[in-house]
């Protein structure tokens, strides 16, 4: 009977300690302050302006580039287009669809770096 009786007390003060320990954590989270999160600026630049954010973000990592300008044909038309980093790539294609390419771009030498033709094969 003691020995239950001092088993019943130990988990007691195992749970009150147990208890104490995670409002200790609790608190020290709650005021812990991450130095890398800034009030208001995304942690990640977006690679493209979005609506509502701070543009100005997304241009400041790559700055002024100028015009860079892409012939295109009659009909074809920029279906989409990715930002990573220096480079962009341009999806065109052709009014229906047809003669679609990628086209790659370096930003900050202005010019176009390449191209890829994307044909369908003739059956």
């Amino acid at each position: 009977m003691r020995v239950v009786k001092a088993l019943v007390a130990f988990m007691g003060i195992l749970i009150v300690v147990g208890i104490g320990l995670v409002v200790y954590g609790l608190s020290l989270d709650k005021n812990a302050t991450d130095p890398s999160v800034e009030a208001n600026t995304p942690t990640v630049t977006p690679s493209v302006p979005f609506a509502g954010g701070d543009n100005a973000a997304a241009q400041g990592a790559l700055g002024a580039f100028g015009d860079v300008v892409i012939d295109l044909e009659e009909g074809e038309r920029l279906v989409g287009y990715s930002v990573d980093g220096q480079q962009a790539t341009l999806h065109i294609e052709g009014r229906h669809g047809d003669s679609a390419r990628l086209v790659i771009v370096s930003l900050s030498e202005k010019k176009v770096l390449g191209r890829i033709l994307l044909q369908q094969d003739a059956q």
